[in-house]
């Protein structure tokens, strides 16, 4: 009778050392720093509340550990919007966001690793396009931050019981098609046109006030000196009286005068012997 030997050969033993190492490394986390880990017993307790350490977890094979990121990631989404104005515009904007460390369990019990895709990236589109618009679309570039901060708000809101926490949102580009850039092109042409018009028009009306003034000035300083001519031939012609003649007459130097009473117009006769 051919005895049978109680250890397995070489072939079985291999198997069985390597379904026993790989059942041994299955049973090892690598929780690295900016992460924290739930393990989750189904024979036993469920899903533990306390997170788990960052460093190397080991466990039975029957057992799991789910790791989550607890560090800022940043998440972009290109969105099609209708503006105010009946424009369609693509926007590109980011979001960054991390779960909140103290609520883990909470995120896993309620939405799951992927929190993003289920809850937080269908309300971000969402909130892109309700923001956007209100706005017309030549004005969405001037307010990108206030764009921003009104999506950051929204979302905030929408997701408040979500256990996650929002860091910032971001409006990376507008993209705009060719037919509306050519009719914003040929906008601003006509602004600049019309500003060119106004500020011409602005100086000719300058121009015209300042000729104005200086024949306002002009007209004025003529009346002014008829007037004064007016007043000065007044009272000249007031002060020309026989006496005031007479006066005169006998004050000039240069004439040798002989009076003669009883003259004409009660004046003396004037006589220069010497004069031709």
């Amino acid at each position: 009778m051919k005895r049978r030997s109680i250890f397995p050969n070489s072939f079985q033993f291999l198997v069985i050392l390597g379904v026993s190492l790989s059942s041994f490394i299955s049973c090892l986390s690598i929780i690295s720093p900016g992460e924290v880990g739930l393990m989750w017993r189904p024979y036993s307790t469920g899903l533990s509340q306390k997170p788990l350490e960052s460093r190397v977890q080991t466990y039975m094979p029957w057992n799991s550990v789910y790791i989550y990121s607890i560090q800022w990631t940043s998440h972009q989404e290109k969105v099609e919007v209708l503006t105010r104005d009946d424009l369609t515009i693509t926007v590109s904007a980011a979001i960054i966001i991390r779960p909140i460390q103290n609520e883990i369990y909470e995120l896993e019990m309620e939405i799951g690793r992927d929190y993003y895709e289920k809850v937080v990236k269908p309300q971000f589109r969402t909130a892109i396009r309700n923001i956007l618009s209100a706005y017309n679309m030549v004005s969405i570039s001037k307010e990108t931050p206030n764009v921003s901060a009104q999506i950051k708000k929204s979302l905030a809101e929408k997701l408040k019981d979500k256990h996650v926490e929002i860091d910032d949102v971001i409006i990376d580009d507008v993209e705009y098609s060719p037919s509306i850039l050519k009719a914003i092109e040929s906008k601003l042409t006509k602004q600049q046109e019309q500003e060119q018009m106004k500020f011409e028009i602005n100086i000719a009306k300058r121009d015209a006030e300042i000729q104005q003034i200086s024949a306002d000035g002009r007209a004025k300083a003529v009346l002014i000196e008829a007037e004064a001519q007016a007043k000065a031939q007044r009272m000249i012609s007031e002060s020309l009286t026989p006496k005031y003649i007479q006066l005169k007459a006998m004050e000039n130097p240069n004439n040798k005068l002989i009076f003669v009473p009883n003259g004409k117009d009660g004046l003396p006769i004037i006589v220069n012997p010497e004069g031709k």
